[in-house]
């Protein structure tokens, strides 16, 4: 139920359920997601629900499911869309809003559902799957950790002006489930397969096949509380080393491309190194998510060679440093370092850029290294709202260093940790449990100590090509390269160059025959316009910023995709709602990630707040102190 404040009798809040179901052909996944939000009170209601879903997702089909009937919903630049979300729900007409405020954070608002009735909004996206070696995965979110707004951060611009949605979520109590989700997944590999799990959540499991098998998650089997994540072992020998896929749509040819480079074994290279462990130790992480990053920090400390140096940095509100540089990996400095870890505790805020200014420190990291690798391996729950102001941290001091991050928790922020290890030329690993943290540290290492697949590029006969990513990233061990192609008329084959350790690979891939099939051009679309903003981002011209959001718009709405600049809205055309009777505005509460107990301030007011609370207090303290002392001096004096 929801209680106001200005004395108004309280009203029952709209309640949400979801069905997702998920269909992965390949390297694909396209994902139907299902929200009915049911109305149990005697009033009008608009719900307004903040949801996470995966960094790379593609949204780009909207219905509104009224009984029998189906609104399908139209892409708009986003402020169009508003106009005509609010105008229908000021004259009483059913309507629905999906909003993009990050690329892993939507939101959806539902006008005018009935009293004692409901209304379905069903949204369908596409991801790519995962791929490390000869193992997939894919996730689900289901959870959002709420943001904090680090103290002077500025105000990004575009989409992200009000943060509200994000900083300001209503959030539920421990243990409640405001969403009870079912999730069907039909997995259609291509290959036989050796295993399917599900990481983090009790499924039932049916295998049609050696390549094809159905899992399904009961919704009454847990509480929406943490990313749905599974996993897929291909057999060594069945594993296909390319994967490629073409589409004609709207008079181009699309093309997307998966190859995994030759792997060398990881005996024959090792390479001493600097690193850096950086550790959040701010109020997110509280609880498990803490014991989770201090058993990994402690197993990658065992791991170090006697030819490695080393340091440690704690964040909250506040940034400390173990040593004032990096330390040989000796047995008393890594005893030091082991007595450092165990005494850490979750406090305060994620004042993260204090700590990426120490670990990378710009030009000093290319400075006396010998030859050595310098590596800053990042732990943290990504609990930020300043992902902007740190990428362009990351961009500015990141000199010869790389960039690894490791997501801690239930339902940590991918967006901010794929995107800050690719700007980092590094890579990223999430371990969601404490019984992994030895393998998942482990399989991180064992990429980075392999020899970098670095200099790849495409070559291709032809006109009027468009490559995303334009800029191709380093490749780790078990990494495949993946792009997006789109053409007049796509050539008969591609060759891929790349050197490792000095010596030169080369590929060449036949783009014909290839398999058919939907969804390309989306793949294409997706990649594209992240590298445009990726370039926006970047530039301080306003002119040359409105160029490349119009470059946005165009593919966006020629692809019907949402992003920061378009969204979905669906409208009934029929009025069903008197001016007359009142709409009541709800916020659907998230579920608390599971695990996590949150310390002092989720926000830098809080801090704020909590930190003259005490100054306050312990002059209070002082004075009284101050006043019996006197009073005692008084009496003594009388005797």
């Amino acid at each position: 139920a929801l209680n106001f404040s200005d004395g108004r009798e309280e009203v029952i809040a709209p309640q949400l359920h979801s069905k997702v179901d998920i269909h992965i052909t390949g390297p694909i996944a396209r994902v139907r997601v299902a929200q009915t939000f049911s109305n149990p009170s005697d009033a009008w209601a608009e719900a307004v629900y903040t949801f996470p879903l995966p960094p790379d997702s593609a949204v780009d089909q909207l219905q509104m499911h009224i009984g029998e009937r189906i609104i399908e919903g139209e892409i708009q630049e986003r402020q169009a869309a508003q106009k005509t979300y609010q105008q229908a729900r000021q004259a009483g007409q059913h309507a629905a809003l999906v909003e993009q405020h990050r690329p892993n954070l939507f939101s959806t608002n539902v006008a005018n559902v009935p009293p004692g009735e409901e209304l379905t909004v069903v949204l369908e996206y596409q991801q790519q799957v995962i791929r490390r070696g000869t193992r997939y995965s894919l996730h689900y979110p289901m959870s959002i950790t709420p943001r904090y707004t680090p103290r002077n951060s500025f105000v990004e611009t575009d989409s992200v002006k009000n943060d509200k949605p994000l900083t300001q979520l209503a959030t539920a109590l421990a243990g409640e489930n405001n969403n009870a989700t079912e999730i069907w997944l039909d997995l259609q590999a291509g290959f036989e397969l050796d295993e399917v799990e599900s990481r983090y959540h009790a499924v039932s499991k049916t295998r049609v096949d050696d390549s094809h098998w159905q899992l399904r998650l009961d919704p009454q089997a847990h509480n929406a509380n943490a990313d749905f994540v599974v996993e897929w072992q291909g057999r060594e020998l069945a594993v296909p080393q390319t994967h490629v896929f073409t589409q004609a749509f709207a008079g181009h040819e699309y093309a997307l491309l998966q190859v995994m480079p030759p792997q060398v074994k990881l005996e024959e290279y090792r390479q001493a190194r600097d690193i850096v462990y950086v550790i959040d130790t701010s109020g997110s992480m509280g609880g498990e998510s803490l014991r989770q990053a201090k058993r990994a920090l402690l197993w990658a400390i065992e791991r170090l060679d006697r030819e490695d140096r080393f340091n440690i940095i704690e964040f909250n509100s506040e940034t400390w440093s173990l040593f004032d540089a990096e330390r040989e990996a000796s047995q008393g400095n890594i005893a030091l370092a082991r007595r450092f870890v165990k005494d850490l505790e979750a406090r305060g805020g994620t004042e993260m850029r204090k700590a990426l200014d120490l670990a990378l420190c710009g030009p000093c990291a290319d400075n006396n290294r010998d030859g050595r690798l310098r590596q800053v391996l990042f732990l943290t729950d990504g609990a930020i709202s300043n992902e902007a102001q740190l990428f362009a941290a990351i961009k500015t001091r990141l000199g010869n260093s790389r960039l690894f991050t490791v997501g801690i928790g239930s339902a940590p922020n991918r967006y901010f940790m794929r995107k800050a290890a690719k700007m980092g030329r590094g890579t990223f690993v999430h371990i969601g449990k404490i019984n992994e943290v030895e393998k998942k540290i482990t399989q991180l290492f064992e990429r980075i100590d392999a020899p970098v697949m670095t200099d790849i590029e495409l070559q291709l006969a032809g006109q009027n090509i468009d490559i995303s990513p334009a800029l191709i990233p380093d490749l780790y061990a078990g990494e495949p390269l993946v792009v997006a192609i789109r053409a007049d008329n796509l050539p008969a084959q591609i060759i891929l160059r790349g050197q490792r350790q000095g010596k030169t690979w080369q590929q060449v891939v036949p783009l014909a025959p290839a398999s058919e099939r939907g969804g390309i051009h989306v793949a294409w679309a997706r990649k594209k316009i992240e590298s445009i903003l990726d370039e926006r981002a970047m530039q301080r011209d306003e002119e040359s910023r409105q160029a490349l959001r119009h470059q946005v718009v165009d593919i966006a709405l020629n692809h019907h995709l949402v992003t920061a600049f378009t969204s979905l809205v669906a409208v009934d055309k029929t009025p069903v709602r008197a001016e007359v009777e009142a709409l009541q505005k709800h916020a659907i509460k998230n579920n608390v990630p599971k695990g996590t107990q949150f310390g002092l301030a989720r926000t830098a007011t809080g801090m704020d707040v909590f930190t003259w609370t005490g100054r306050g207090v312990l002059l209070l303290g002082l004075y009284f102190l101050w006043l019996s002392r006197r009073c005692k001096l008084q009496t003594k004096r009388t005797v």
